[in-house]
């Protein structure tokens, strides 16, 4: 009988030392099928750099956050980026550029090369919303770019791009497919957008 409880009391102390983790999803931005096409032969002679995109802090993180009522921003305990929307994002809009093959070079910001251009990124928003009850969802994503001439430091054309698209399910997967769609949208956008500026 004394070994019995010795067992059990060993038992009950050994559990109180396991502990168990959620799995924690990880995802990733999935840009497919979007349209590279550029009309333009306007930059074709011009060499371009994309800088690092500024965003807050929040964005350089795995973490993936969302806000509930508008103003309290919390993150998924069982969900997170495997890479940084900040960097993601701005590694997007360098293959975007190079297979448009819009400009005669298209580097990343950690390139040595001297470049005509620079293509300024800033990511005002990307975020997952939901109402106080927890009963609708959309995300807001707001980018704003600047081509700037390296040689006089001015800026020939800014523009500012912003999509909200409501999620088709109230969880992080919900959030990211409507990421991703907003932030397609919006390359879209910024490549007819940079298209126009050098006709």
């Amino acid at each position: 009988m004394r070994n019995i409880y010795i067992l059990a009391i060993f038992l009950v102390l050994l559990s109180g030392c396991s502990t168990t983790k959620p799995t924690v999803i990880e995802y990733k931005l999935s840009l497919k099928d979007l349209d590279k096409n550029s009309v333009s032969k306007g930059c074709q002679d011009k060499s371009l750099k994309v800088s690092q995109a500024f965003s807050s802090s929040s964005l350089m993180s795995l973490n993936m956050n969302y806000i509930l009522g508008g103003s309290k921003i919390y993150s998924y305990s069982q969900a997170q980026w495997n890479n940084s929307p900040n960097q993601e994002i701005t590694s997007q809009i360098v293959q975007l550029l190079r297979e448009a093959k819009l400009f005669k070079t298209t580097q990343s910001s950690k390139s040595r090369s001297v470049s005509d251009y620079i293509l300024e990124t800033t990511i005002e928003d990307f975020m997952q919303y939901y109402d106080e009850k927890i009963t609708t969802s959309y995300v807001n994503v707001s980018i704003h770019m600047s081509l700037i001439d390296v040689k006089t430091n001015k800026v020939v054309a800014s523009k500012r791009f912003v999509k909200r698209i409501k999620t088709k399910s109230l969880d992080a997967e919900g959030g990211v497919k409507a990421l991703d769609i907003a932030l397609k949208d919006i390359l879209k956008e910024s490549l007819k957008f940079l298209d126009g500026v050098c006709k």
